[in-house]
């Protein structure tokens, strides 16, 4: 059911969705950040849906260390409970 809301809900996602979002749980993002983001996901997201986790070695490259480890704790805080 949610792997179905997810979809529905990826087009109309934006940066700056994603910007504000990062902001209410205290992940600060640049704007470059940003769009590393949504690029990642507007690419990826049906692969990770299924469990298809490797596009996240294409992300670990392009971010901090720091950065990756925060959104890699929350996918996986998200993925226990909504996949």
């Amino acid at each position: 059911m949610y792997k179905e809301l997810i979809k529905s809900y990826i087009p109309k996602l934006t940066p700056r969705m994603i910007k504000d979002y990062g902001e209410t749980i205290n992940i600060s993002l640049t704007d470059s950040e940003t769009i590393i983001l949504y690029q990642f996901i507007m690419k990826n997201y049906s692969e990770i849906l299924e469990g298809n986790e490797t596009s996240f070695i294409e992300l670990k490259r392009k971010l901090n260390p720091n950065l990756y480890q925060q959104l890699l704790n929350l996918y996986n805080e998200n993925k226990n409970k909504y996949l």
